[in-house]
């Protein structure tokens, strides 16, 4: 009879290789680290943390775990099943590290018998760590190609995949948002005046907002933006603050639905496309973005979109009516069509809609310029005498100040700069402006501030934008100049408005070249963007989230009963108020902030017959009710922690 012939020893001879071997140890130990992350008390961050796990212990658990793979191995011998236990481990710690990791720690780590002060840098540990998850998940990607390959997503799935993508990412960036609001967290620069300016738009159909600039123009003399007036319905059937908030948060993540209908004009497979959707939802910039409250730069990310979509599938009627609407965003978004129509005519050859497009945007850009202009004039005449601020309107041009030479040429003297000395834009490259540095998360700390944006915007997408062999294409990378050639701190920092319209073209320079890229090291470089943009996602945006959560959850007492304080003020009524409680009562036609209405320099600048309530918080508003009660104002109401004044012309 003949004997049985034992498979089992082949098998183990195949996944006992040196390899291997040192592939099972390393997702062994990673493995380890993650159950002892996750069950250990303390910080991994503490040089203490985990000291006392016994290494015999460690050794054995890792051994244990090594012997388990092994066998799991010889059993799926045709599965690389060491890689997805790698990769697994990996993306266990990865996870912790990034969830509980504390921004600005400074411990104590002692040396010998003293100690040293070691202060960790966010900024360069999230980098360290996806550029250590990279190495992990090329490695999984490698060893498992040809499972990926057979690999089919039904395109059904993959729409609801992308679906609830754009769905989380909505309900955080608006839950977080609304929180901002709900927690006193969202002032009036920049939520309060656009609550103002959308209650005077219901009520008289005009832009007005006393918030602003301290006396009631138009936001038009500032911005021109008559984009709001979409949602302007929206509003009105749902007059809440938080409305704007919600409004916003479905702007962003409606630009899904363009980024995805090109992927899939360039017949992009529906797996690329839920990874295109993972980077676009998880991408920290546009929830970032988001988290300074409204402004009207959320439009320009889904209306650019849905112009280089209409573009790329010829349909230009739609081209230029979604160009229009981009132009409708602000002023200054004429820029982006026209870097766009330079695009068209260099890299596509399509010249008359190029020079169409550019000529139409550099004609509505001169004349929103000279608008501006006029209504400076016009609101400086109007209120001559009755403001000190000789620049309560016009164009905002100061932001590139470090670009003009004589301050009278405005934006052109920017770019006879850039004609005549293109050197000194070298030099401003990378420049910060020292002088005036932020602490916040993200925001310039360092020269290297630039650097870290630019990273920031290009690591999420998997670098792709350079990865052609059509340098022309390049030209889509250019709208980021708008950002780093300044010394406005604002600019070059995630954490702010101005990257949506840049966010649009890096997306769509990534999913312009994916159809080139040869298929493995397409799957490597949309992996690496997936990656990094969840990475940063977890570091970045949840904080922020869970921030907000927890302060509405063990302070909601004490807003609510400030909201009540608010609601009591008459409704008629104009307010003069602290900047974090504007928005809440910014639902009439005149309201104040302290900081900007009381004093100009030194002085007290309050007219006899001012607003008729104001709001002072007893504890740090000392010297704003001196100045009201030097004016004759007395007190109407007294709540915890509050005092309301009352003009003495208000019965």
């Amino acid at each position: 009879m003949k004997k049985k012939r034992n498979t089992i020893r082949p098998r183990f001879s195949v996944v006992l290789t040196g390899e291997r071997n040192i592939c099972r140890a390393i997702a062994a130990w990673l493995l380890y680290a993650m159950v002892i992350l996750f069950t250990t008390e303390g910080n991994f961050f503490d040089l203490s943390f985990a000291q006392d796990t016994s290494i015999v212990g460690m050794i054995l658990w890792v051994a244990i775990l090594f012997c388990g793979m092994t066998v799991l191995a010889a059993v799926l011998h045709e599965y690389e099943t060491d890689s997805w236990f790698l990769l697994l481990g990996a993306t266990g710690c990865v996870l912790r590290w990034l969830s509980t990791f504390e921004n600005d720690i400074i411990s104590e780590v002692k040396i010998g018998n003293g100690t040293m002060k070691m202060n960790s840098d966010e900024t360069l540990f999230l980098l360290a760590v996806i550029f250590a998850y990279a190495l992990f998940l090329f490695y999984f990607l490698q060893k498992n190609d040809l499972l990926i390959d057979r690999l089919k997503l039904h395109s059904g799935v993959a729409i609801g995949i992308v679906a609830a993508l754009g769905i989380v990412s909505a309900t955080v960036i608006g839950i977080t948002t609304c929180l901002r609001y709900m927690t006193f967290s969202a002032p009036n620069f920049d939520f309060g005046l656009f609550v103002n300016m959308f209650h005077n738009m219901k009520e008289t159909g005009l832009p007005l907002v006393s918030s602003e600039r301290d006396v009631l123009l138009s936001h038009f003399a500032v911005h021109i933006s008559p984009i709001y007036y979409t949602i302007l319905p929206i509003y009105a059937i749902f007059p809440s603050a938080m409305t704007l908030q919600i409004c916003q948060a479905l702007l962003v993540a409606s630009g899904l639905i363009p980024a995805i209908l090109l992927a899939r004009h360039f017949k992009l497979s529906s797996l690329t496309q839920v990874a295109i959707a993972v980077i676009y939802a998880a991408f920290p910039a546009i929830s970032m973005g988001c988290f300074y409250d409204l402004h009207e730069n959320c439009f320009l990310l889904p209306l650019l979109l849905w112009v280089f979509y209409f573009f790329e599938k010829e349909k230009y009627l739609w081209m230029y009516v979604f160009a229009l609407l981009t132009l409708a965003v602000k002023e200054d978004a004429a820029v982006y069509i026209i870097l766009f129509a330079v695009f068209l005519i260099i890299s596509r050859k399509k010249y008359f809609h190029g020079i169409v497009l550019a000529l139409g945007s550099i004609l509505y850009f001169y004349t929103a310029l000279a608008i501006l202009e006029g209504s400076a004039a016009y609101w400086a005449e109007y209120y001559a005498g009755d403001t000190p601020n000789p620049s309560i309107a016009g164009p905002m041009i100061n932001r590139f100040n470090n670009l003009i030479f004589d301050k009278e040429d405005g934006l052109k003297g920017a770019i006879l700069t850039a004609l005549k000395n293109p050197g000194y834009l070298l030099t401003q490259f990378f420049s910060t402006n020292k002088a005036n540095l932020d602490t916040s998360f993200f925001i310039e700390r360092s020269p290297w501030a630039k650097v870290v944006y630019i990273l920031q915007m290009l690591l999420p997408v998997g670098m792709i934008p350079f990865v052609t062999k059509k340098q022309s294409r390049w030209l889509l990378l250019a709208p980021i100049l708008l950002n780093v050639l300044t010394t406005y701190k604002y600019q070059y920092s995630i954490n702010f408005q101005y990257h949506f319209g840049i966010t649009a073209f890096v997306i769509y320079a990534m999913i312009l070249n994916l159809p080139d890229i040869q298929p493995i090291p397409r799957r490597r470089l949309l992996a690496l963007g997936a990656a990094a943009s969840c990475c940063m996602y977890i570091f970045i945006v949840i904080p922020k989230y869970n921030g907000y959560v927890d302060s509405w959850k063990e302070n909601k007492d004490r807003y609510r009963s400030i909201e009540a304080m608010l609601e009591d003020l008459p409704e008629d009524a104009s307010l003069c108020v602290p900047s974090a409680y504007l928005a809440h009562v910014a639902d009439r036609r005149e309201v104040y902030e302290h900081n900007y209405h009381v004093f100009k320099g030194e002085e007290n600048h309050l007219k006899e017959h001012d607003v008729d309530y104001v709001v002072i918080r007893n504890a740090s508003d000392a010297k704003y009710r001196a100045a009201f009660e030097e004016k004759g104002y007395t007190v109407w109401a007294e709540y915890n922690g509050h005092v309301i004044l009352k003009s003495p012309h208000v019965e």
